[in-house]
């Protein structure tokens, strides 16, 4: 039963929770559920705990409040509660559990007429679905009872989910826009739950990098942490920062990478443990590049069979001169991405170096074939570029340089254009070695920008091949700054501003960064410039504006 003091003190606990009040909310939905406010009071004290990083205990008031809600004929409301445990559990990786929540949901509705519950049910097939098209489906279906029903938060959701499964089929232009009119309506205030904010942003996100468009996906992340800071909605601002950091890493940005994913797995650690696996992956990843191999052997040891880690994995084999093993991961999971236009373009452009790296130039170029014909279908300009390179290499590989050298020039260009500057200077590297024969000059200069492009970067492992083919070329490689490289964009700039005697705190103020990162970068300042402190790095970011300074000496 509800009592009528605990249903009074509800719209409280609401608003607290739309204005991410949570310890307000808590209070209220506390007080609301001692006086007798039932099911909606348990709803909302879920939602708060969630926020809290008390899931567990968040997940059991929410069985409870689908229960009363059963009892009580309101099937739409029960629905909802049932879906929100479902994704719970399948978030976890507890796949059967989610099933039989969902399973729950549908019996629920089974003699109900159309209402919002049943949207919820469909997005949960949205979020579940084993295909690509399966998943399109179930959004569309959402989507539809939404607009029936007069929901904006399932519309919000259903709009994102449809557009990210859009892209991943590879219809690159209508995904995009409906992600697009998804965030729109979003931050206009058409959604107010966080959690379908959250959600809404991190299909945006997952959307454009998987399209390649760094620069749509950046542009929507300011805007949607301006939302976030402005409305203090911590969660939202931290929300799907793996995500994010795929973006940073694409970028260039390797440093605020590095501090984005630190902090999503201190969360996992914290609250949801089980979703860390997509977090190991990426740092893996990262790691790879940066040639740290034996730090992503640890971060990936023991989910070697989780689905996330399975490139992230490929790529260290592959480093680490396991190619065959590299081979096979990459064929599994191209068995398993089925009409994923994303996941197999991210797999076969791997799939074509490790091919070549156990000699066999045909299946490379099978691999690369498959990967244009791929990004000719879908009008993908990230697949684009990497089949240009992928063709480049094989090219390379059977002795061809004449012919690699126009796709990597291609590459050279798609990359730039993406602004992705360590697949840039992979692109470089790949020309220098294609026009070495005839004209060692232009090789040079190509090896020798794609060198100083991976030193800025960190990307050790192929820094010492750039040097390598500068070598080749007649043209010692240059060494390196003791500490290791040119200084990025942003390290300039945080740079300035330690010149100006501003504190971690005042920089990330400046720059809208974290103080962790902000304390990332003045880190990594002081060991390129091979200085000892703050003050030392001030005095050579003022000698070298007066034009009298030099580097350290190495």
């Amino acid at each position: 039963m509800h009592g009528p003091d605990g249903v009074a003190l509800l719209p409280t606990g609401w608003r607290a929770l739309e204005r991410a009040d949570w310890e307000s909310a808590r209070s209220a939905f506390t007080a609301a559920l001692a006086a007798g406010g039932g099911a909606e009071s348990r709803d909302g004290l879920a939602q708060v705990l969630w926020f809290l990083g008390r899931v567990p205990e968040a997940v059991a008031l929410r069985e409870q409040a689908f229960a009363e809600h059963a009892r009580a004929g309101r099937c739409a409301e029960a629905a909802r509660c049932a879906v929100w445990v479902a994704h719970q559990h399948e978030l976890g990786g507890r796949s059967s559990a989610a099933r039989g929540w969902l399973a729950r949901a549908e019996r629920v509705l089974a003699d109900a007429p159309t209402c919002a519950g049943h949207g919820w049910v469909a997005v949960e097939h949205a979020r579940q679905a084993a295909t690509v098209a399966e998943q399109a489906a179930a959004a569309a279906d959402a989507l539809a009872v939404a607009r029936t029903t007069g929901d904006p938060d399932l519309e919000v959701l259903a709009i994102s989910l449809l557009g990210r499964a859009e892209v991943r089929a590879g219809r690159r232009e209508p995904g995009l826009r409906l992600l697009e009119e998804a965030m729109a309506a979003a931050t206009a205030g058409r959604a107010a739950d966080v959690h379908t904010l959250g959600e809404a942003y991190c299909n945006l996100v997952l959307g454009c990098s998987g399209a390649g468009e760094w620069t749509r996906a950046a542009e929507w992340c300011e805007h949607v942490e301006s939302f976030a800071r402005t409305r203090s909605i911590a969660p939202l601002f931290g929300a799907c920062r793996t995500v994010h950091a795929e973006l940073l890493i694409a970028g260039g940005r390797w440093v605020e990478a590095e501090a984005a994913l630190q902090d999503a797995l201190a969360t996992h650690v914290r609250d949801l443990p089980e979703l860390s696996a997509p977090t190991l992956a990426s740092l893996a990843e990262l790691r790879v590049q940066q040639g740290r191999l034996d730090e992503a052997e640890r971060l990936l040891a023991g989910r070697e069979e989780h689905p996330a880690v399975l490139r992230a994995l490929a790529l260290l084999r592959l480093a680490d001169g396991r190619a065959r093993q590299a081979v096979g991961l990459l064929e599994r999971g191209l068995r398993a991405a089925s009409d994923d236009a994303v996941a197999t373009g991210g797999l076969l452009s791997p799939l074509v170096h490790a091919r070549l790296a156990v000699g066999d130039v045909a299946g490379a170029g099978a691999a690369a074939g498959a990967l244009a014909a791929l990004a000719a279908a879908t009008g993908i300009r990230l697949l684009t570029a990497r089949a240009e390179l992928a063709d480049a290499s094989v090219s390379l590989a059977a002795g061809r340089p004449g012919a690699a050298a126009e796709p990597a020039r291609c590459a050279l260009r798609d990359f730039t254009g993406l602004l992705m500057p360590f697949e840039s200077a992979h692109a470089r590297l790949a020309l220098a070695r294609a026009v070495a024969g005839d004209d060692r000059e232009t090789a040079a200069e190509e090896a020798g920008t794609a060198l100083a492009a991976f030193r800025r970067l960190g990307a050790a492992r192929a820094a010492d091949t750039a040097a390598a083919v500068l070598r080749g070329c007649g043209v010692p490689a240059a060494r390196r700054a003791r500490g290791g490289g040119e200084l990025s964009a942003r390290e300039e700039e945080v740079l300035a501003l330690v010149a100006r005697g501003l504190s971690n705190a005042g920089i990330a103020r400046a720059l809208v960064i974290s103080e962790k990162t902000a304390g990332h970068h003045v880190s990594h300042i002081l060991a390129k410039l091979g200085v000892r402190n703050r003050a030392e790095a001030a005095a050579h970011a003022v000698r070298r504006r007066s034009g009298t300074g030099q580097r350290p000496r190495t």
